[in-house]
């Protein structure tokens, strides 16, 4: 009868081992996905004026973008944008559309890396239509595309193209990059981003034949302030004017062309509306850029580091580890329990057995 008991007793502690053993192996191998933000730039100033107008969109793949330059002046805080753009009607017809931005909104470009713009961080707009201001008005419009526009008013002006007619369009504005953060698994910075969304250029007729970029540091910045640039212009320097230049040629815009700049600091208590009451002297100051023989200034190769880096620190795997915590914890107190429970069930059998023996 000993022998019976004893044999049935390490039957039932072999299972129980065996039960708690299994309950282990299914709580540590269930697949944890902490809710981390996407990889990339967030709330950061930049373009979105070539984004097309839904109602005109299939117009847009009969102009075709002969090259695009672009002027960018970076300061604390903001930055100060000049885009011209040669435009051709490729076709036989007379092209009428509309382009347009909302007035308040979100663009969410990239790919793996999030490009995200702020589109109400976007002021004194204005567009010439060879040497012609053009008209801007207010009218509502919807969601479209990446955009996700918080309201329904809209920015938007009337293009014309007469049959195979060329043009030449200077754009103008101001964009707040006070309040960009670059984001990389738990861990996250505040910076100064400016992004330009060349993506946005794959509405028009592809390819776009050349792309031409400068970058002037303005406000006392310098390379040092530069935290990264995107890699894919081969971007070189200007000491002298501290001005980067880079090219694009014959390529269909994808999500891996945006320009993103990440620079200087996040400025507490920022004016960013001060500086928007200065926009036409500022307008002035990167028209004199714009008319530098900058094809012709001596640039050197330059080192630059990727805009999407951020530094591992301490407090970034804090929420890791509350999360790992939050998640395992009930598996954990449960197998502990259990293991309790099972050692008091043995041990009560081994008195029962000790006590029938008496």
């Amino acid at each position: 009868m000993h022998l019976i008991t004893s044999h049935k007793t390490r039957i039932d502690m072999t299972k129980s081992i065996k039960m708690v053993f299994f309950l282990f192996i299914v709580a540590t191998s269930i697949k944890v996905w902490p809710n981390v933000s996407q990889p990339g730039v967030w709330n950061a100033g930049g373009t979105l004026y070539t984004m097309l107008y839904p109602s005109d969109s299939l117009t847009f793949k009969k102009v075709q973008m002969k090259e695009e330059r672009i002027y960018v002046q970076l300061y604390k805080g903001y930055a100060v944008v000049k885009g011209t753009y040669f435009l051709q009607n490729t076709t036989q017809e007379t092209l009428n559309f509309k382009m347009g931005y909302p007035l308040n909104g979100i663009y969410s470009g990239g790919g793996w890396h999030l490009n995200q713009v702020k589109i109400d961080l976007l002021s004194k707009f204005k567009i010439r239509s060879n040497d012609v201001w053009i008209h801007i008005i207010e009218q509502q419009n919807e969601d479209y595309g990446k955009i996700n526009s918080l309201n329904e008013n809209w920015k938007v002006w009337q293009m014309n193209f007469l049959p195979k007619e060329s043009k030449i369009l200077n754009v103008y504005f101001i964009v707040n990059t006070n309040y960009g953060t670059v984001v990389n698994g738990y861990n996250s910075k505040r910076t100064n981003a400016f992004i330009y969304l060349l993506e946005s250029g794959n509405v028009w007729k592809n390819p776009i034949d050349l792309g031409r970029f400068y970058i002037q540091l303005m406000d006392g910045l310098t390379t040092k302030n530069v935290h990264g640039i995107s890699k894919n212009f081969e971007f070189k320097f200007n000491h002298e004017n501290r001005i980067f230049y880079g090219t694009k040629s014959n390529f269909i815009p994808t999500t891996s062309d945006n320009l993103v700049i990440t620079y200087f600091k996040n400025i507490n208590q920022f004016d960013y509306d001060k500086k928007v009451e200065e926009a036409e002297e500022l307008f002035t100051t990167i028209d004199q850029m714009s008319e530098l023989p900058l094809n012709s200034l001596s640039y050197e190769e330059i080192l630059t580091n990727d805009p999407y880096h951020v530094d591992n620190t301490f407090l970034g795997y804090i929420p890791f580890v509350l999360t790992s915590f939050i998640t395992y914890a009930p598996f954990v107190i449960i197998s502990i329990a259990m293991v309790i429970f099972i050692w008091g069930f043995i041990k009560w059998k081994k008195i029962l057995v000790t006590n029938k023996e008496l």
